[in-house]
């Protein structure tokens, strides 16, 4: 099932559980990047789950640029029926205190897309 397949039928808190499990999984897997979504991080215990294991790189962008990169994709569930920049801007505002806990922030609107992989390549092969 897709992410909001999941959200609709069996509701937001078994999608975070299953996404919870798949890092606990994942926790012991080694030589992999790793992108889940924005509420991963709200998630009890996710972020210590992987902090051993390897680096939390937060790749921050405004709730406009964000807004404006998903229109190339499928509605995220909590964002479906809303105005997107402000729903972004509500969940922006009650995680970054939580994002802003990772080991490196890179602000990606200000690089190109291989500029970007290139500094989560450094910061990677510096990491743990």
């Amino acid at each position: 099932m897709n992410v909001r397949d999941i959200f609709v039928l069996r509701g937001e808190d078994a999608f975070r559980e299953m996404e919870l499990e798949l890092t606990r999984e994942l926790s012991n897997t080694g030589g992999m990047v790793l992108s889940p979504g924005g509420g991963w991080i709200t998630q009890q215990g996710a972020v210590e789950l992987l902090r051993s294991a390897g680096r939390i790189i937060y790749l921050r962008a405004s709730p406009e640029a964000v807004a404006r990169r998903l229109r190339k994709v499928e509605t995220r569930p909590l964002l479906a029926g809303r105005d997107p920049v402000l729903a972004l801007r509500e969940l922006y505002r009650k995680r970054r205190a939580l994002y802003e806990t990772a080991d490196a922030v890179i602000d990606t609107e200000r690089l190109a897309r291989q500029q970007l992989i290139a500094k989560v390549v450094e910061l990677g092969s510096t990491g743990k």
